[in-house]
């Protein structure tokens, strides 16, 4: 009996293991076991940073010397551009009254002048057969309307010009040839004159790289320089230095890695890029970027 008991105990403790190793398995299975993509180096001694891709005009927020209503929008995010292109018109419907009424005012005043005009001409038309018919007060009186009147008249075509160069600013046309980055503008919202609601920036790209401070002695401007795109190395970019930012600045482009130093401070470089790649690069996108030192270094 005892025998019996010992093999009934023995054989739940191997049904036990079965079920263990099964369920360790199964997660095993589940789990996600992707590789990760390995980083392959150009260079065998080098500067590891990151890079910002950005158009070579910088981003450029449209703004307008006016706020209001937007009328009507002519592009949408991604659109291309040329320099003096309309963007927006801001509405501008209050103004067009006081165009009407300006108008009013110069069709009255131009009438008043012709009118002021004919009586000192009359007046010296009759001066002239008799001095006696016009008393000197009367002619004063007469010319001075017609000088008021005239003064009128050209203030208000002096105001009629300035009305309409003030309606062009409602207009917002394309300072560059580029593209549309970020457009957040639609009829009908409010746009004011500081806004960031549309952003352009030029076709030819740069990329801005990140150097930390304790390799920047490192930094040879003259030596290759090479950028990949992030989860796909095999992307590479060629890049040839511009110019140096030369202000060291916090670190604000983490890449998230856990052995990353939030408090490192760096200097900003930008480099061109040399040949366009055939695979789309966008501005604001992040780059792991290489530049090749000396082994002296």
């Amino acid at each position: 009996m005892r025998t019996f008991l010992i093999l009934i105990l023995l054989s739940l403790i191997g049904i036990g293991i079965a079920f263990g190793v099964s369920f360790y398995a199964d997660l095993e299975q589940s789990g996600d076991n992707t590789p990760l993509p390995s980083m392959q180096i150009p260079y065998k001694n080098f500067i590891a940073a990151t890079g910002v891709v950005e158009a070579e005009s910088k981003n450029i927020n449209v703004g307008s010397m006016i706020s209001g209503v937007i009328k009507k929008v002519y592009v949408l995010s991604g659109d291309s551009i040329k320099k003096g292109e309309l963007l927006f018109e801001i509405d501008d419907a209050q103004k067009r009254v006081k165009l009407s009424v300006l108008k009013a005012q110069i069709a009255s005043s131009r009438s008043k002048l012709k009118s002021t005009k004919h009586q000192v001409e009359l007046l010296e038309n009759m001066k002239k057969l008799s001095s006696s018919m016009v008393t000197n007060e009367k002619y004063t009186k007469v010319v001075d309307d017609y000088n008021e009147a005239k003064s009128l008249y050209q203030l208000s075509k002096v105001k009629l010009k300035a009305l309409k160069r003030e309606l062009t600013f409602y207009k917002v046309y394309s300072p560059i040839d580029g593209k549309i980055l970020q457009s957040n503008i639609t009829p009908s919202s409010s746009f004011s004159a500081n806004t960031k609601a549309l952003i352009i920036g030029s076709d030819k790209l740069s990329v801005k790289v990140n150097i930390n401070e304790f390799d920047s002695t490192k930094l040879d401007t003259t030596a290759k320089a090479m950028a990949s795109i992030r989860g796909d190395s095999n992307k590479k970019i060629k890049l040839k230095y511009k110019y140096i930012i030369p202000f060291i600045v916090p670190k604000k482009n983490l890449t998230g890695l856990s052995t990353e130093q939030t408090d490192t401070r760096v200097l900003q470089v930008v480099y061109e890029i040399e040949n366009r790649a055939r695979f789309p690069l966008y501005v604001g996108e992040m780059l792991n970027v290489f530049i090749e030192t000396s082994e002296d270094k």
